[in-house]
C-alpha cells in the first residue's frame, strides 16, 4: 500500500470538511471551542463547568469564558447548584438544541452533495470502511 496516497487523499478530506466547516459556522460567530463546547453537551446532556472543561480538555478560565459566551448568545443556560453554589450546572437552551440541529442538517445536506459523486454501492463500501476505521482506533 502506499503510505502516503492514503495520507495525501485523508489530509485533503480533512481540509475538504473542515473548509466546509467553517464556512457553515461563521455566520455564527462562534469559536470552534464554543461549537464543541454545544456539541459535548448535548452528547453529555446537563453537565458541571468543571466537567465540561475537562470534556474540552482545556483549563477553566478557557471553558469559564467560552460558555459565558454562548451563555450571553442565548445558547447555553447556567444554574447554580441549590445545595453547593460552588457548583456551576450547564445545559443547552432550546435556542441552543435548535443551532445544533440545524448545523447537522446542514453537514449532512453537504455530505449528501459529497456522496453523489459515489454509487450506491461506493457509498455503502465507504460507509462500511469509515466505520471500521473508527472502531478500531483506540485513543
Amino acid at each position: 500500500m502506499d503510505d502516503s496516497a492514503l495520507f495525501e487523499a485523508t489530509f485533503a478530506l480533512l481540509r475538504l470538511l473542515g473548509r466546509n466547516f467553517r464556512r457553515e459556522r461563521e455566520p455564527l460567530n462562534i469559536t470552534p471551542t464554543q461549537y464543541h463546547a454545544l456539541a459535548l453537551m448535548r452528547e453529555a446532556g446537563t453537565t458541571t463547568l468543571m466537567a465540561m472543561a475537562g470534556l474540552l480538555k482545556v483549563a477553566g478560565p478557557t471553558a469559564t469564558r467560552a460558555i459565558d459566551a454562548l451563555e450571553q448568545k442565548g445558547l447555553v443556560v447556567k444554574d447554580r447548584d441549590p445545595q453547593d453554589r460552588r457548583i456551576v450546572w450547564l445545559r443547552l437552551s432550546e435556542e441552543g438544541e435548535n443551532l445544533l440541529m440545524r448545523e447537522r442538517q446542514q453537514h449532512i445536506a453537504y455530505l449528501q452533495q459529497l456522496g453523489s459523486k459515489l454509487t450506491p454501492g461506493e457509498q455503502q463500501e465507504l460507509i462500511r470502511l469509515l466505520q471500521k476505521l473508527v472502531a478500531g482506533d483506540n485513543s
